[in-house]
């Protein structure tokens, strides 16, 4: 008699409990904070135009670009980063070097960070006009020719970044490539 009765004394004071919890549940419209006062809900990211999608479509024109005549090597990695130099994606053709990957995503990152192609690097190096880019001396840049931005509305995107991929008539061939197929999705390159 004595288990039956606390039995019931608990079970009345934990629906007791859970209804007056759930009265005071914040609404949507917002949310208690210190002291009473209300906050604001938390804003939502960033709007990025560089999509997982986006850069699958790059880098099929990368691969089509490496693999067709005259480059027709068919080989290369590929790495798409978005403005800030984040790596969205990432493919390598089989038997490729090693090295390529990596290679990728440094063209890739320097293009987005430094917002100009890779290329440029090399020429200020060769030309002597900035030898202070091919000493190391900035984090995140490579003098590699191969990394191309991606601009919308003039504003860099992203970069894609090639590496193994054979030859300056490759990258060419594959920048060409990549540079239709983002026109096609951002305008004008």
């Amino acid at each position: 008699m004595q288990t039956t009765r606390m039995t019931f004394v608990l079970a009345a004071l934990l629906g007791l409990l859970s209804t007056v919890a759930s009265s005071q549940a914040p609404t949507d419209a917002g949310k208690s904070g210190e002291a009473g006062k209300t906050s604001k809900p938390t804003p939502k990211g960033q709007l990025r135009p560089m999509t997982l999608e986006i850069a699958k479509q790059l880098v099929a024109a990368a691969r089509k670009g490496s693999c067709s005549p005259p480059a027709g090597a068919c080989t290369g990695a590929f790495a798409v980063a978005d403005d800030a130099g984040v790596v969205i994606y990432l493919e390598a053709i089989d038997g490729v070097l090693a090295g390529a990957p990596d290679l990728a995503i440094r063209k890739a990152q320097t293009s987005a960070m430094w917002r100009r192609p890779t290329a440029e690097f090399q020429d200020a190096v060769n030309n002597k006009t900035n030898t202070s880019y091919a000493d190391g001396t900035f984090q995140f840049m490579t003098t590699s020719p191969g990394g191309i931005t991606i601009v919308k509305d003039g504003r860099v995107v992203g970069a894609l970044g090639s590496g193994g991929t054979g030859s300056t008539a490759a990258n060419k061939q594959i920048a060409e490539s990549v540079l239709a197929e983002a026109a096609k999705v951002f305008g004008p390159q």
